[in-house]
């Protein structure tokens, strides 16, 4: 089906059903889309559960308004969809009569009825009371507005329901959402929510996707419980470039539960389907990302058992490339704060190329390449040693008639304990490196440590790899100039702590999806953006402030973290690990020219019979 060349309109809509309703819920739900409609939307999102209301006592309680997909509400929202040559995406309870099987699930009709429908993967502590884990994969839906995919709620704790549809060939996410607000003022109560529509955008920002993102902005009671439980709003409309175009406000503490909802409009515009990250796909290193297909249970023996508390520090300054000796000295003068602040344990991250500077060309490259143990190693280890943390920074290195973009990790006895070559390499060092084979862990007695470096950021695999194989913390040198990714576009009043208007949303959400501890180390100058930071795993609700440096002042950034969080917060790397589906990541992990992929690439959803060959 061929493209749209011109921008079109979308509607993102806070609707509220009302609970024990789901006749009613429908009507209601077609006189909104029909309005939408009549102002011009040509894709309609409306929300999770969206004909039926959400918290219900049990799944007893439930099925009395669920509904089959299709049923009646795709019947209903066909009729507008024919009436108005729309799109419409809602979130519905489905009852499956043929199993008896219940699941949240997402459901798309067209101009020419129902299309199609996706069972939600990321099931949340309530999903598990009610749902059964969604068996369809991440299935694309060919449409005239471009490839849609649709996305559930806490399916955003997980990086794989945008990636596979990307790598599916989709254009457009309906992020269909029901999402609760974490209210600061419940305190301890606060910490086991997770307002999954507060922090949405890497799901558009790592696959290059456009994105209409829907939620409700009321209250839900409960009568027969007396549970409420007040959500969001914040609906959004995202771009393919990243960019958010359009965005409702937070709801408010005292949120009413007539509240009438509203319909955000914005415009998509197809002519950025194709961007800057969406080509990183083809970039990709599927054959380093094996151990992400491995279902890695919450109680691996390899995690680390106890969590430490770590200083995780990041230095940014001024690195002129040719100018060791006062790369040096201007890293010093900040590595001299950090000693006087005391010698507690911890990691210390300094930028890419952290003394010999970025090469400019492939000559330069070559006269600045050092040995495995050459002159950047010999700084890192007099630094590790004088501040008792364990260093990182990264250089050209020489090795087997090859240079390499190699990070060092170096112990507070000045040892070093690690070294990883970049894998996903920068365009501009294409010229003159080798990508690196491995992607590894490193034990430490403060923790396990992850390695990245600078366009390793891009690729959400990477850092998943890490975390599968229990990474406490990332630490990566970078040389960032603005050129990819963008800076957050958090939800404002969401968040606990509002993050600086410059934090990179890459960085952010490795953090966040690895359940890691992310050290990011950033110059300034000469292009470089700093925004240096110690990304948390709780950004949303956790009492830790975001750890942030600014753009352009030379600055150490420092964090005093448990590696392994709070244990009452929302998620941490076991429930991650534990959570995932591992089966469903298997075509990430595929060479994308082999007949596995293509065959899974052109069936539908996850279909199994797509699989023979693979499975020998």
């Amino acid at each position: 089906m061929t493209r749209p060349t011109e921008p079109f309109k979308v509607a993102a809509v806070e609707f509220n059903p009302e609970m024990f309703e789901l006749e009613r819920n429908i009507e209601r739900a077609c006189e909104v889309a029909r309005e939408a409609a009549t102002n011009g939307a040509r894709l309609i999102v409306l929300p999770e559960t969206a004909m039926s209301g959400y918290i219900y006592r049990d799944r007893a309680q439930f099925l009395p308004y669920m509904d089959t997909v299709p049923g009646k509400a795709t019947d209903a929202l066909e009729k507008v969809a024919a009436e108005f040559n729309c799109y419409i995406a809602t979130g519905i309870a489905e009852h499956d009569p043929a199993t008896g099987l219940t699941y949240n699930t997402g459901a798309l009709v067209g101009p020419k009825g129902y299309i199609g429908k996706y069972r939600k993967v990321g099931l949340n502590p309530s999903d598990i009371l009610w749902f059964v884990p969604g068996n369809t994969g991440h299935p694309v839906f060919e449409t005239e507005l471009g490839n849609i995919a649709m996305i559930i709620c806490y399916d955003d704790t997980y990086w794989e329901p945008a990636r596979l549809p990307a790598l599916k060939g989709a254009d457009i996410i309906a992020y269909i959402c029901c999402s609760d607000r974490v209210l600061v003022e419940l305190e301890e109560e606060a910490k086991g929510n997770h307002s999954t529509i507060a922090a949405v955008q890497q799901l558009s920002t790592w696959n290059g996707l456009a994105m209409v993102a829907s939620d409700r902005n009321n209250a839900e009671t409960n009568p027969t419980t007396g549970v409420t439980v007040t959500y969001g709003g914040c609906a959004s409309i995202w771009q393919g470039s990243g960019e958010r175009t359009a965005h409702s406000p937070a709801t408010t503490g005292n949120t009413n539960i007539a509240n009438p909802g509203s319909i955000l409009y914005g415009e998509i515009d197809p002519a950025l389907f194709d961007n800057d990250q969406r080509s990183t796909l083809a970039r990709r290193r599927p054959e380093l990302y094996g151990d992400i297909a491995f279902y890695r249970a919450p109680v691996d023996n390899a995690a680390t058992k106890v969590g430490q508390q770590v200083e995780l520090s990041a230095l940014q300054y001024r690195v002129i490339a040719g100018e060791f000796d006062g790369n040096v000295s201007r890293a010093e003068a900040l590595v001299e704060q950090v000693q006087n602040a005391g010698t507690a344990a911890g990691v210390l991250v300094f930028p890419a190329f952290s003394f010999a500077g970025v090469p400019p060309t492939a000559d330069a490259a070559s006269g600045v390449a050092e040995s495995s143990v050459g002159r950047t190693v010999q700084v890192l280890s007099d630094f590790a040693v004088r501040t008792g943390k364990h260093t990182v920074g990264s250089f050209v290195e020489h090795a087997d008639g090859k240079l390499f973009h190699t990070v060092a990790l170096v112990s507070p006895k000045g040892t070093v304990v690690g070294q990883y070559r970049q894998t996903h390499l920068d365009p501009s060092f294409a010229e003159w490196a080798t990508a690196g084979d491995s992607i590894d862990v490193f034990e430490t007695e403060i923790g396990r440590i992850g390695l990245l470096a600078c366009e390793d950021v891009r690729f959400p695999e990477a850092s998943s790899v890490l975390a599968v194989n229990r990474a406490d913390v990332i630490a990566i040198p970078t040389h960032w100039d603005g050129s990819y990714g963008s800076h957050l576009q958090d939800a404002g009043g969401l968040f606990a702590n509002q993050y600086p208007e410059n934090t990179m949303c890459h960085w952010y959400a490795i953090a966040k999806l690895a359940q890691a501890y992310t050290v990011v180390a950033n110059p300034v100058d000469d292009g470089c953006q700093g925004s240096s930071g110690i990304f948390s795993i709780n950004p949303v609700d956790s009492d830790e402030p975001p750890v942030v440096a600014g753009i352009d002042a030379a600055q150490v950034v420092s964090a005093a973290v448990n590696t392994l969080g709070d244990p009452t917060w929302w998620m941490n790397q076991a429930r991650l690990v534990g959570g995932r589906r591992a089966d469903l990541v298997v075509p990430a992990v595929l060479d994308p020219q082999s007949q596995a992929f293509a065959d899974w690439k052109s069936a539908p959803g996850y279909n199994i019979n797509a699989w023979a060959s693979y499975l020998g």
